[in-house]
């Protein structure tokens, strides 16, 4: 009976154990390879550095069969701050999309209708198709990549001189998210992000790179499923360090519609 009951013990004690000995991410390297925590924080320093930024492009959904495009502008600022404006042929405000810190709202000029809520990933994935999170949605605007929080990583070289790709797991080796690196870190090609299950949720891709300052800026970002493409924005202006106007950030439109995305 009393080896029973320690085994009972162990068996649920064990994983609390592990749990407190095991808060730091850990990180692991392949020979001769480049530093994993090296490479984790030279890309939370690239973030962090850029404060603000501003882009002018060209967006393309897909549904299905059928694709539509529009004209489009974005700025941004740290802490977890967008605008996002959708332009029609004359240059006029279709939609306008606001992520101000936990706060979101959408204006749709056609019907003038407006939808509010917390900016959690189910409300975006409403109007964006893709699972992400309001920093995440962030990261991929400035042509960063989204890091998800891991409990360990590992980097292992690919076929190319200076190819790598960086995998993050959960804990119990839940894989959670990839991303593929070039030229020690500084370009970012592509990004894989999985459910709990270990289930790709959704891949972005980056290319058609520029320098913009001190970092490598993608010009075409491409947002897919497993099912295929979901949409395609190509940058075809992008600033970083610039001042943002006053109210940017707020959305003010008393005649429209209100619709609370929570309720």
């Amino acid at each position: 009976m009393r080896s029973y009951t320690f085994l009972i013990l162990t068996i649920v004690l064990l994983p609390l154990c592990l749990d407190g000995c095991a808060r730091s991410p850990k990180t692991l390297s392949t020979p001769h390879g480049p530093d994993v925590s090296r490479i984790l924080e030279s890309l939370e320093q690239r973030k962090n550095n850029l404060k603000t930024f501003k882009g002018v492009g060209r967006f393309k959904i897909v549904r299905g069969s059928k694709a539509g495009s529009s004209r489009m502008v974005w700025i941004g600022s740290q802490p977890q701050k967008l605008r996002i404006e959708t332009l029609g042929p004359w240059g006029q405000p279709t939609m306008t999309f606001v992520i101000n810190g936990a706060s979101f709202f959408v204006h749709s000029r056609q019907d003038n209708r407006c939808f509010k809520g917390n900016a959690s990933v189910d409300n975006l994935s409403r109007f964006i198709s893709v699972p992400v999170s309001a920093q995440d949605l962030f990261d991929l605007l400035s042509g960063q990549a989204p890091i998800l929080p891991f409990h360990r990583a590992k980097i292992q070289a690919l076929k190319g001189e200076g190819r790598w790709l960086l995998s993050l797991y959960k804990k119990w080796g839940r894989l959670i998210e990839k991303i593929w690196l070039r030229d020690d870190a500084k370009v970012i090609e592509q990004v894989e992000v999985f459910d709990g299950w270990g289930n790709l949720q959704y891949r972005i891709a980056f290319s058609e790179f520029q320098q913009v300052e001190s970092i490598c800026v993608p010009q075409r970002i491409v947002a897919s499923e497993p099912q295929g493409v979901l949409w395609v924005l190509m940058v075809e202006k992008f600033w970083t360090q610039v001042s943002i106007p006053d109210g940017a950030y707020t959305l003010e439109v008393p005649e429209a519609q209100m619709i609370d995305l929570d309720s």
